[in-house]
């Protein structure tokens, strides 16, 4: 059965790992967002609310609709793109490690795109925010080069302008790697 937001459960810090988690009842979720790259409340214990949830759940639909994932790797899903889009800093566009996309996406929260890197590689993303210009967006994929010394891991984030983004293809087969 696919987890479902509760009202006891809360957002924390936690120290050990130096990281921003989730209990969830009778286990805790540890996000990939460390200390560095969060807002100050979210170093503080709160409430799982209902705009979280209602992210979390615009997000898990999105997820059942479009791409074949166990429950487990939606859940996994949800939880960092739910933190993501309410715990941490703004960034600014790093658009240029990207391909100009041939095709108009209009982004929304919860849209899966594809990136294409300038090696011609592409990475399965889901849109975490977004606006007129730019999204912020989780990659899926398994890793994406950024350059030759540099690459963005599943879960991490980045901000791309939207001619960026690319439409999914037709008839893909996108896996996730769980973190």
């Amino acid at each position: 059965m696919l987890l479902m937001p509760c009202s006891n459960w809360r957002w924390f810090f936690e120290p050990q790992h130096s990281r921003l988690a989730i209990d969830l009842g009778e286990m805790m979720f540890l996000t990939p967002y460390g200390e560095d790259c969060l807002i100050p409340d979210a170093l503080q214990t709160m409430q799982f609310g209902t705009c979280h949830a209602d992210f979390y759940n615009d997000v898990i639909r999105e997820l059942s609709a479009n791409l074949n994932l166990t429950e487990p790797q939606m859940v996994q899903v949800a939880l960092n793109a739910t933190a993501k889009a309410f715990f941490t800093l703004p960034t600014m566009p790093k658009s240029w490690h990207f391909q100009v996309s041939q095709s108009i996406v209009f982004s929304r929260k919860g849209k899966l795109c594809q990136l294409v890197n300038n090696q011609g590689e592409s990475g399965l993303v889901l849109v975490v925010e977004a606006d007129q210009d730019a999204s912020v967006v989780m990659l899926l994929s398994q890793n994406l080069a950024l350059s030759e010394y540099k690459q963005l891991e599943c879960f991490q984030t980045i901000k791309v302008m939207n001619d960026r983004l690319s439409p999914l293809p037709a008839a893909a087969s996108h896996r996730i790697s769980a973190a």
